[in-house]
C-alpha cells in the first residue's frame, strides 16, 4: 500500500510540473509499475493495472518516435537494477 501511495504522489506531481514528457520520467513511472508489480494481493494487483495503464497513456504520443522510445529504454536499463533492488 506504500508503494501505492508514492506512485500517487508521484503522477500528481509529474502531470501537474510537466507538459512535455521526458524519456527519464517515463522510465522513473514504469519502475515504479515494476515494482508495484511485486505484490500480488488483489490491491497489489489492480495497482499495477493502473499504473501500467497510466503509464501507456502517458507514453502513447510517444510510441512512434524511435529517438524518445530509444532514450526511455535506454534510461529505463539504468534505473533498473536499483528499481528492482528496492
Amino acid at each position: 500500500m506504500n508503494l501505492f501511495k508514492y506512485w500517487v504522489v508521484f503522477s500528481i506531481i509529474l502531470i501537474s510540473c510537466n507538459t512535455d514528457l521526458k524519456p527519464e520520467e517515463a522510465a522513473l513511472q514504469t519502475c515504479e509499475c515494476m515494482k508495484l508489480s511485486k505484490d500480488t494481493s488483489e490491491l497489489g494487483i489492480q495497482a499495477f493495472t493502473d499504473c501500467n495503464n497510466k503509464t501507456k497513456e502517458m507514453m502513447a504520443p510517444y510510441r512512434e518516435d524511435p529517438k524518445w522510445m530509444s532514450d526511455w529504454k535506454e534510461s529505463l536499463m539504468e534505473i533498473l537494477k536499483d528499481c528492482m533492488t528496492e
